[in-house]
């Protein structure tokens, strides 16, 4: 329900509105005379006054099991009433001026667990002397050296009363930790409880196993229950860093009850079998990228993930890279008009490392390695369909090792955009990290001058006529895949990495794998 008054609710909530995903909400906008009956829960923003009869109408629903979630200055706006008072357990005074407030949520609750630890916000604070003590606080902010609560809930009969105090400005209405909030707020309201934490298993702990172990345990919502791999030395570092079960074979572990999500960490050779196998015992799955060799095995997993309702994601961790989320913001916003042209590239003239990244029948050869981040990156920034693929590589230094000392990939999408990845380990120039062409400007990313470039972010620059600007970038979400994937079996939030997804990067490397061994030919796809 979002009335009038001083503020606009109705123009401002919409991007919190087209937030809610149609799979976890039915959202209907109505004004301030509807009746909440036939709703789980109720999202109201007013300043307009309550009627004795309509607040009475909003009491009893919470009390026979509804939900109530008031936002910003509605609790304060409708404390006169009685009815309210007695719902709420708690008046406002304020509001304070508007000014810029750190927001802290509770990390241990679970609707706020997995937010930021704090944001920023500009806004007005309601002032009090504290909610009531059957309420739980969520959220907490510094005023004047004292800690004031932005938000909490209580329970009232057999519902659940909620309020929030933020939502003065339209910029509050488009912060992504609002949106969650709101969103898990409005299901609590409702009666929904978040999932209990799921254990997860490991398949493999090499170096990329530790990755995800640090991740997992990092995360709230998840919890590592057991780890695998064949090598004796391993399952011992694995118990002596995590002091967790180990097990020499994948059928031991997928036996415990306690294991309800696979991390697949094998080589890429090797992803399909532990996949199908975790899938086929109800685990859900996270599989390693690359997802897959051949878009074969990969529609093979999806498959039978759909059959049983199980989630299955692949570990495109390199999507919470700050850089690259600069040139993605900056691209989506228009500020450079519609991109249309892309170079990218990686390497350096240096010897290629001798593990199985670099042995081509295992690894798939050169394409897979950082193509694999650099593709779905390429997908993320055109979603057009990609049309043709042509590809070409060179073995010219390395014979040491079996995949290709340079690849080169180009693309071409629907509507004629185009995009080209080259990775060289003969390279004795770098060329920018990536080269990205608008309709109204560019962005560029050149690589800074460290040890090892390709895990430092890039210097991000943003051309237009006007002028040129360096981007500053936000720390890195270092769990934030995990976070996300938390998220989404807690409260059915948006997958990030969907199969789907990562099926059209293994569909293209695929297809410029075919291109190199028929010597650089064009391939036609619709991917």
């Amino acid at each position: 329900m979002l009335g009038g008054g001083k503020h606009d609710y109705v123009r401002m909530a919409r991007p919190l509105l087209r937030s809610f995903d149609a799979n976890r909400f039915q959202v209907h906008v109505e004004d301030m005379a509807q009746s909440p009956e036939g709703r789980h829960a109720v999202l109201v923003a007013s300043d307009d006054p309550v009627t004795a009869a309509h607040a009475a109408q909003l009491r009893d629903f919470v009390r026979s099991g509804g939900g109530l979630v008031l936002l910003h200055g509605t609790l304060a706006a409708w404390s006169p009433s009685s009815a309210i008072r007695e719902l709420a357990g708690w008046v406002p005074s304020g509001p304070g001026p508007l000014t810029e407030l750190i927001v802290r949520p509770d990390p241990d609750h679970p609707v706020t667990q997995r937010l930021d630890p704090e944001w920023k916000v500009r806004d007005e604070l309601y002032l009090s002397e504290g909610p009531p003590l059957d309420a739980t606080v969520l959220l907490r902010t510094s005023w004047r050296y004292a800690e004031q609560v932005v938000a909490y809930e209580r329970p009232y009969g057999a519902g659940r009363f909620v309020y929030l105090g933020l939502g003065h400005e339209p910029s509050t209405y488009q912060d992504p930790n609002f949106h969650k909030l709101v969103g898990r707020l409005l299901m609590l309201a409702a009666g929904r409880q978040a999932a209990e934490p799921v254990g997860v298993g490991l398949v493999g702990y090499g170096a990329i196993g530790r990755e995800h172990a640090t991740s997992i345990t990092a995360t709230s919502g998840l919890r590592l229950a057991g780890v695998c791999d064949l090598s004796v030395e391993r399952r011992a570092a694995a118990a002596r860093d995590w002091s967790v079960r180990v097990h020499a074979h994948q059928d031991e572990m997928l036996m415990d009850p306690e294991v309800g999500l696979v991390a697949v960490g094998t080589p890429p050779s090797a992803h399909a079998d532990p996949v199908l196998a975790a899938l086929k015992a109800g685990k859900h799955v996270v599989c390693e990228k690359p997802f897959g060799l051949h878009v074969e095995e990969v529609d093979r997993m999806i498959d039978a993930a759909a059959s049983r309702g199980l989630v299955l994601t692949v570990f495109q961790s390199r999507r919470w890279d700050p850089d690259y989320l600069a040139m993605r913001d900056v691209a989506r916003s228009g500020r450079i008009g519609e991109p249309f042209y892309l170079e990218s590239f990686i390497g350096g003239h240096d010897h290629p490392c001798d593990f199985w990244h670099s042995h081509e029948p295992i690894s798939g050869g050169t394409i897979y390695d950082w193509g694999s981040h650099y593709f779905d990156w390429i997908l993320q920034l055109f979603p057009g369909a990609v049309q043709t693929v042509t590809a070409l590589a060179h073995k010219r230094v390395w014979h040491d090792v079996t995949n290709a000392d340079q690849v080169r990939v180009d693309l071409t999408f629907a509507g004629g955009a185009q995009a080209t990845f080259l990775q060289s380990d003969i390279a004795a120039a770098r060329k920018p990290k990536w080269y990205l062409l608008g309709t109204q400007g560019a962005v560029v990313g050149d690589w800074v001058d460290e040890p090892v470039p390709s895990d430092f972010p890039a210097r991000v620059k943003v051309f237009r006529a006007s002028g040129e600007e360096l981007l500053k970038l936000a720390p890195r979400d270092q769990h934030g895949f995990y976070r996300n994937l938390a998220d989404h079996l807690a409260w059915g939030e948006p997958l990030a990495v969907n199969a789907e997804d990562a099926r059209r990067t293994v569909a293209v490397m695929e297809a410029a794998t075919q291109s190199i061994a028929r010597g650089g030919v064009q391939i036609k796809v619709e991917i």
